[in-house]
Parts: structure tokens; C-alpha cells; sequence
């Protein structure tokens, strides 16, 4: 992400575990893209930011981390700091196209949630009810679990 921004753009990462950020820390420091980039220990639920800061949001197997109820609460910290007109980028675990394997997964993550500690989650849905436009959705197939593409624009007018 810090190429795609270029030189004069600027990539701010977050994450709860300070592991995490010490991984991505080293990738952009061997990258040579570390001056572009800033990391920042915290929760998503409450972001660091400014309002209408930030022209794009992507978060990766990111909210099926979250207890159903905080997912709205998630969604709606990040339309406050994406810019009006700003992209939401999601990739998730689904419940969309629920198959055996699908099943038994969520089974197993309720039985033994210390060990899967993510679940498939309404990833259209959950945008759609936060206020964003979904301009794009496409259904992926993860280890046989289904998983979605999903792109969101915040309204200029909310």
C-alpha cells in the first residue's frame, strides 16, 4: 500500500497486538517504505484520528475479530474518519454461501474460541447498514470457507 500511495502519499496501520505491528514494522523497513508509513498500536473500535481524515480505509480479516455487536461500532469509526466520497475495502470471512465446511468451522470456533478466534460474518450486509454504498462485492472461496470482496463509498451527504 505505501507504493500505491507514492511518494508524497502516506499509509497509517493499526492493530491491537503490538506483535503485528512489530511484523509489519520489519516488511516496511526492508521495503525501504517505513518513512511512508505509520503504525499505531490501538483498537479499531476507537480510531486515533481526525474526522474525514483518510481518502481510503482496507481492513483484511479484520472485523470477524469483532463481537457482533462492536461491528457497527467499527464500521462507524471508520466512516467517521474516511473522507466523504472515501473507499472502504473489506475482506472477510462469510456467512454468504454457507457450505458443511462452513458449519463445522463456526462450530468449532464456538466450542473452542481460543483457538479460532474468528467467525463468518454478513460482510455486505454489515457495510450496507453502517450507511456506505457497496460499489463492488465479489464472493472468494478461502480453504473451502467462503470469504468476500467487499467496496464501500462513505456518502458525501450522511
Amino acid at each position: 500500500m505505501a507504493e500505491l500511495v507514492g511518494e508524497e502519499g502516506k499509509v497509517y496501520g493499526i492493530d491491537i497486538s503490538s506483535g503485528m505491528l512489530e511484523v509489519s514494522k520489519r516488511r516496511f523497513e526492508k521495503a525501504g517504505l517505513l518513512d511512508r508509513v505509520e503504525l499505531y498500536c490501538g483498537d479499531a473500535s476507537k480510531l486515533p484520528y481526525e474526522d474525514n481524515k483518510f481518502d481510503a480505509v482496507f481492513m483484511s480479516f479484520t472485523l470477524e475479530l469483532f463481537d457482533t455487536p462492536e461491528i457497527p461500532k467499527v464500521l462507524n469509526e471508520i466512516k467517521r474518519v474516511l473522507k466523504p466520497g472515501g473507499r472502504l475495502g473489506v475482506v472477510s470471512m462469510s456467512k454468504e454461501g454457507g457450505n458443511v465446511l462452513l458449519r463445522l468451522y463456526e462450530w468449532l470456533h464456538e466450542k473452542f474460541p481460543q483457538y479460532i478466534d474468528c467467525r463468518p460474518i454478513y460482510v455486505e450486509q454489515s457495510i450496507r447498514e453502517a450507511g456506505f454504498e457497496i460499489k463492488h462485492k465479489e464472493r472468494v472461496w478461502l480453504f473451502g470457507l467462503p470469504g468476500e470482496i467487499v467496496i464501500g463509498i462513505k456518502r458525501d451527504i450522511q
